[in-house]
């Protein structure tokens, strides 16, 4: 049996037979426009094909090959719907001018992975490979049919990447353990681990009733909570629920990038991504296409109608995983963020679903999780031009964790008093050579 490998103008590439097949294709831009060239060998009907779709139309056309693997995966997630990757694009990929590059590997022409990139140039020097998406703090979003070939679909697969994806440097972040992605890029010893980092998560299902699970909370966190609970109520008409309305919606996504941004400013603490204009836009457009099985949700905690905290997450069959929290000021000494974790927990317990608080160290994180799945970001250096921005942003990425641990142990009090010292002092400064500037113009 034989089949043809063309290379020809065009947004996708396919190749056959195991990985080494990847000599037969060259992703440099510049070849896809040369003449078509043809070359024939020998394949088995069960060796995998490779295809690279690099155009919109084609990313779109995926849709229902998508869909149909995700709903293979064991317990698929919300983050790794077509939907969630689409919105990505059209928010944030295309509007800052990156370049899909989505491998799809099929096996007797079924999909059996999907890797979904995008291709971004940093400081005009480098192409970096990069999960499509919102670009924030996510999950890898790759699809792999859940079958005892996982494991080596995807080894394949990052195989058929290291020879053939055109970018410099491929960046593969927050990878799970125990999960193929996890295991096939981690055994690679070129691979260079950059961070692992803590995935808390609350295995409700495991307890047979909401009582189980509160009894297995530390005796200071049921008294802390209890006690600001009750003090809470006696204020007003408390009320809890999932935000329906898509006016409410957008209205309290407004409120709650504000409260998050003042708080940032309270705190000290930063996050790029909070205070771009994609972030926002993203989120809006994922509230509006919510369907009935699963989606983006804001929870909603009122006092006489007055939202005082709020909690934004992904939904789907097996869990809701929290990413955005805020609260008003007003009312820290009841703590209503601590309320409304309490409150959607228990909305999860009811539902059979758990509750993952995705990555990151914080505490009050593992007041509440049952378990911890650590996430593995991976990057591996394609080029010349690769190793030398690795270098580089590996030494930022050391420093930046470090400057963040030594911030967090710092009290908020006094991480507000060093930036008002420091921001008024930076402000005195400018103000003088402002009036230098003048008395010498003058």
């Amino acid at each position: 049996m034989t089949m043809e490998l063309t290379l020809s103008q065009g947004a996708a590439h396919r190749v056959s037979g195991e990985p080494s097949a990847g000599r037969f294709v060259d992703c440099d831009p510049s070849l896809w426009m040369r003449p078509a060239e043809t070359v024939t060998r020998p394949t088995r009907a069960t060796e995998p094909t490779f295809d690279i779709v690099t155009d919109e139309a084609g990313f779109l056309a995926l849709e229902p090959e998508w869909e149909n693997l995700r709903a293979q995966l064991r317990e698929p997630r919300f983050s790794q719907s077509f939907v969630w990757c689409r919105r990505g694009w059209e928010t944030t990929g295309r509007p800052r001018g990156r370049d899909l590059f989505i491998l799809v590997m099929r096996v007797e022409g079924r999909a059996v992975l999907i890797w979904p990139l995008a291709i971004r140039r940093k400081r005009g020097l480098w192409r970096v490979a990069a999960p499509l998406g919102p670009e924030w703090t996510d999950y890898d979003p790759g699809l792999v049919q859940d079958s005892t070939r996982a494991v080596a679909h995807v080894r394949a697969a990052w195989d058929f990447l290291r020879k053939n994806c055109p970018a410099d440097l491929i960046h593969i972040p927050h990878c799970r353990e125990r999960e193929p992605l996890h295991e096939a890029i981690g055994s690679d010893p070129t691979a260079r681990t950059v961070s692992t980092l803590p995935s808390p998560h609350v295995v409700l299902t495991q307890f047979p009733d909401w009582a189980s699970y509160w009894k297995a909370r530390s005796r200071k966190t049921k008294d802390n909570v209890g006690r600001r609970s009750r003090r809470f109520a006696e204020l007003g008409e408390v009320s809890f629920g999932l935000v329906e309305d898509r006016d409410e919606f957008e209205s309290l996504l407004e409120w709650t990038l504000a409260r998050k941004r003042d708080w940032m400013d309270r705190t000290g603490l930063d996050n790029d991504f909070l205070r771009t204009a994609e972030f926002p836009d993203f989120l809006r457009k994922m509230g509006a296409a919510r369907s009935a099985r699963e989606g983006l949700v804001m929870f909603a905690l009122k006092l006489d109608g007055r939202t005082v905290a709020t909690r934004i997450g992904a939904l789907d069959s097996f869990r809701y995983e929290g990413f955005l929290e805020a609260q008003d000021p007003e009312f820290t000494d009841y703590s209503p963020g601590s309320i409304i974790l309490v409150e959607s927990l228990k909305w999860c317990h009811q539902r059979g679903l758990d509750l993952d608080f995705r990555i990151g160290a914080e505490e009050y994180k593992r007041m509440w999780a049952t378990g911890d799945r650590p996430a593995t970001t991976y990057r591996l250096a394609i080029r010349r031009w690769g190793r030398v921005l690795l270098r580089l942003s590996t030494g930022h990425e050391n420093a930046r964790v470090a400057k963040d641990r030594v911030r967090v142990s710092i009290p908020a009090e006094i991480r507000r008093k060093v930036k008002q010292v420091v921001g008024g002092r930076l402000s005195a400064a400018t103000g003088t050579k402002t009036l230098a500037k003048t008395s010498t113009s003058r």
